[in-house]
């Protein structure tokens, strides 16, 4: 299962009333850790951990703290910070040499359950929400927002005035912006996708894969967590589309891959990444066929598409395609992080 929130909550929803829950939350750091402050992960008395708030090294003990919180029906604040000898961090061999701050809240009926399975919800209509967790007593809200992948998911401690435009209460909030899955739309059904679907899955994003020419023999090829559409991009609706956070065109035809990119240049989108199969000069003959020029691109197109990573198999072209789709989602340069740090320094 991936470790994105969505993920998280459609797998506690079912188990809600099965156990008694806790919701862990990473309120401040200091130093080099594994999950930022906004973190998020749920765990019950029952032995559940759904989540990570750090590599795997404090997670048996948030879990004896989490029952503390179920058996005494009140919040806990722990610190763990790997330079202190006295601290369990330091006992647990944390390698990471930073601190966190976790704090744990009730999450139970009394609560709303703290608001997850609406937000779950939201979620599940591809929107994003600012969520407000206060620290001082197990109680939050939410507002629906436009989903910011290009926004680090780092939340942060903010008064409660802030947010009801009142300056009467001291309480403070954990906002963090949860974004739903990144959905990545593929125009072609060739075995060559097969890898590229398997990854995106289990990278936890939501997959469309559309073609007219689908049929029985073909879907069987196809994992079934993806959704299938026997449609032409011309087809799709324009409620889909405005979910599209990235399109691969892989048709294995140039008719098709350019009445696909005509298609996509005259619909509403919302600034996805679209990549194309094939080198530049099938690029050009691409957009010829449609009868387009770079400069009359409404959205830039990326072919050949995918990052330098070498290797020709479809494994290889499925990771090298997929970085880059993460990288223009997320608003990253996809530099070597050893380069970026020089950068930064620069």
């Amino acid at each position: 299962m991936s470790n994105h929130f969505y993920h998280l909550l459609s797998a506690w929803l079912p188990l809600k009333d099965e156990a008694n829950w806790v919701l862990g939350a990473v309120i401040h750091t200091r130093g080099s850790v594994y999950r930022k402050t906004g973190a998020l992960m749920l765990l019950s008395d029952a032995g559940h951990q759904l989540g990570l708030l750090s590599g795997g090294c404090i997670e048996s003990d948030l879990l004896l703290q989490a029952r503390k919180v179920i058996a005494l029906d009140k919040s806990r604040r722990v610190v763990y910070d790997a330079a202190d000898d006295g601290n369990i961090a330091w006992r647990l061999g944390i390698g990471c040499g930073g601190a966190a701050e976790i704090l744990l809240h009730p999450c139970n009926a009394l609560n709303d359950f703290l608001q997850l399975p609406s937000v779950l919800t939201c979620l599940q209509q591809q929107q994003a929400c600012n969520y407000f967790l206060q620290i001082n007593h197990a109680h939050a809200s939410f507002i629906p927002c436009s989903r910011k992948f290009s926004q680090r998911q780092h939340g942060s401690i903010q008064p409660e005035s802030v947010m009801l435009d009142h300056t009467d209460s001291d309480e403070k909030n954990l906002v963090t912006l949860i974004n739903p899955l990144p959905h990545l739309l593929i125009l072609g059904s060739g075995v060559d996708v097969i890898p590229l679907c398997n990854l995106a899955l289990v990278m936890g994003w939501r997959v469309t894969l559309a073609d007219h020419r689908l049929n029985s023999s073909k879907r069987e090829n196809f994992p079934a967590a993806i959704s299938l559409l026997n449609l032409s991009a011309a087809e799709l609706q324009q409620d889909l589309l405005q979910q599209i956070d990235a399109v691969v065109v892989a048709h294995h035809n140039l008719s098709l891959d350019a009445a696909a990119i005509a298609a996509l240049q005259a619909r509403e989108l919302i600034n996805p990444y679209i990549g194309l199969l094939g080198p530049a000069k099938r690029k050009a003959d691409v957009l010829a066929t449609a009868g387009l020029s770079e400069v009359q691109l409404r959205y830039p197109i990326a072919g050949p598409m995918g990052l330098a990573l070498g290797g020709d198999l479809p494994e290889s072209i499925a990771l090298s395609v997929l970085a880059e789709c993460h990288a223009r989602v997320f608003g990253s340069s996809a530099l070597p992080l050893s380069e970026l740090r020089m950068v930064v320094r620069a």
